[in-house]
């Protein structure tokens, strides 16, 4: 049953995935950018086809009035915002972010760059 879903990113997700990437290499180092970026893709890729209820709806874009985005906590520090289509079976990658980020004011700084 959830065996065809597909995943999708939308242009939001691309630009969050690379403003994580500019911080993390500049907080640390380029080469766990890499890393993490990896490592992170790899879940997405490996678990949310297949489980794409893992995470519970969102409260912290419940509140902003997103109320069907999904949050699952990747690691320690990581955060991915997804939305399931159940008809379809599309998902859509919706932000990328660090724990300790302010997801309203990354949502509006990436919306101004769109």
């Amino acid at each position: 049953m959830t065996s065809g879903y597909t995943l999708v990113a939308s242009p939001l997700f691309r630009l969050s995935r690379q403003r994580l990437q500019a911080f993390l290499t500049e907080k640390y180092s380029a080469e766990l950018a890499h890393q993490t970026l990896a490592s992170i893709k790899e879940q997405i890729a490996t678990t949310l086809p297949t489980q794409p209820l893992i995470a519970p709806i969102s409260e912290r874009l419940f509140k902003l009035g997103l109320t069907e985005y999904r949050q699952w906590q990747l690691d320690k520090h990581n955060l991915l915002f997804y939305q399931v289509d159940a008809k379809q079976q599309p998902l859509e990658l919706l932000l990328l972010m660090d724990s300790r980020q302010n997801v309203q004011k990354l949502l509006y700084e990436l919306t101004l760059l769109l």
